[in-house]
């Protein structure tokens, strides 16, 4: 397709595109206009992940200027704005053309994608390639710190026909790209990048390595409250069905030996109502008493089970869980960091960006394997968190960081350049 000027190409997407979405509706805003004067460092995260991943990146922009953080999720809106309330928020939408509406209102000096997508569409988010197309336009530079493939097909034929028109143009729009290894730098030189642009700064999920909760008055005073139960076991990111009930069963076994254990479960989609009754379904044939975060009351007892429907709060249950599990293919380093006993299961997706933290977590047996039902309920009958001493995993964990300095040298020099 390179033989075709961009432009020529560009043009006759645009056709279909307006031909497909009709004419452009405002962007969604979560705050009030900036004074014209103000300009931004816009942040694209798609989910809390990305969001977590990046987090000292964010809280150095926010801390140094204005930031507009962008997700293409509008449930995580409210939890984005939650954790960073001196930034902006907004919804990238499918929709390219709102994102001229947005810069409008909040013109960005600096745009920086937190992770994925590193190739057009590659990954479990929507982040168009008129997204980038349009900052050029405004001659803003652009970051992608943190990079890693997924390796997904397009979603749809929409994203099919973009990403087989725009795939090395898209790539090209950033100045830097940060990637996490050096198999992910050589898939996009071999994809078309500019090899000069690319560097490897490792991952900068290890330097996230802090017991820092950023909570709420309400979600302080419910900790408080659970702190008196010695008994919790935490269940974060829990995927599917299959999980739900890989979990539960071992709760109900481990039961057994410790009838005051209590079970915390953080579902990984708690957005979608299946998932959640789905759930249920399985506490009420378990004959479980349970409760939904979200219709805590202020006189409220914990029951056998509490559902955490909300956003933004699991690492702040972990702080007060006894012994945690992390679901598959998911992040261990969050109860790692507070210095928890973590089981986790075996065959993590080589394509998942914790992937690698997972297999250097396993080699350095920093966390428990568990093949079934039986295992999980072991590791919560055995009082596992004394097998291992926390303090010699974050020395482990803290050789791995350094990446955070790193990203923020690289964007620091091109920002330089640029001023010069």
């Amino acid at each position: 397709m390179t033989i075709i000027p961009e432009i020529v190409r560009w043009l006759v997407y645009s056709i279909l595109h307006r031909i497909l979405h009709g004419r452009c509706d405002k962007a969604i805003f979560r705050s009030a206009p900036p004074k014209e004067t103000e300009s931004f460092c816009w942040i694209f995260c798609s989910t809390i992940g990305e969001l977590n991943a990046c987090k000292l990146l964010i809280q150095h922009y926010c801390s140094t200027g204005k930031v507009l953080l962008l997700t293409d999720r509008e449930i995580y809106v409210d939890s984005f704005k939650s954790q960073f309330p001196m930034a902006e928020v907004a919804v990238a939408d499918i929709d390219f053309r709102k994102t001229a509406l947005t810069i409008s209102r909040y013109p960005p000096h600096l745009a920086i994608v937190c992770e994925i997508p590193v190739l057009l569409h590659d990954a479990p988010c929507r982040l168009s390639y008129g997204v980038l197309r349009a900052l050029k336009k405004y001659q803003v530079r652009i970051c992608l710190v943190n990079g890693w493939l997924y390796g997904y097909k397009p979603a749809c034929k929409q994203d099919y026909i973009e990403k087989l028109l725009f795939e090395q143009d898209y790539l090209n729009c950033f100045d830097i790209l940060s990637v996490q290894t050096d198999e992910v730098k050589q898939v996009l030189i071999s994809q078309g990048a500019y090899a000069h642009r690319v560097v490897v700064t490792g991952n900068m999920k290890y330097d996230n390595l802090n017991a820092n909760l950023v909570l709420t008055a309400q979600t302080q005073e419910l900790l408080d409250m659970l702190k008196h139960y010695n008994q919790l076991f935490v269940a974060g990111c829990v995927t599917d069905v299959w999980e739900y009930n890989f979990v539960v069963s071992a709760f109900v076994k481990a039961r057994q030996n410790q009838p005051d254990l209590k079970l915390i479960i953080a579902p990984r989609h708690p957005e979608k109502p299946e998932q959640l009754a789905a759930l249920v379904g399985i506490l009420q044939q378990n004959i479980l008493q349970y409760d939904f975060r979200s219709m805590i009351a202020a006189s409220w007892q914990l029951k056998d089970v509490l559902i955490i429907d909300t956003f933004g709060e699991l690492k702040a249950f972990y702080s007060i869980a006894s012994l945690c599990y992390v679901g598959i293919n998911h992040n261990i380093l969050e109860p790692l960091s507070l210095g928890k006993s973590v089981a986790v299961l075996e065959n993590w997706e080589p394509r998942y960006p914790s992937y690698p933290v997972f297999k250097i977590a396993e080699s350095n047996s920093m966390i428990f394997l568990v093949e079934s039902e039986e295992d999980l309920a072991e590791f919560l009958t055995q009082s596992a968190g004394n097998r291992y001493s926390s303090q010699k995993v974050l020395n482990k964990l803290q050789i791995l960081s350094g990446a955070f300095s790193r990203n923020l040298e690289q964007i620091s020099m091109l920002v330089s350049i640029k001023g010069n």
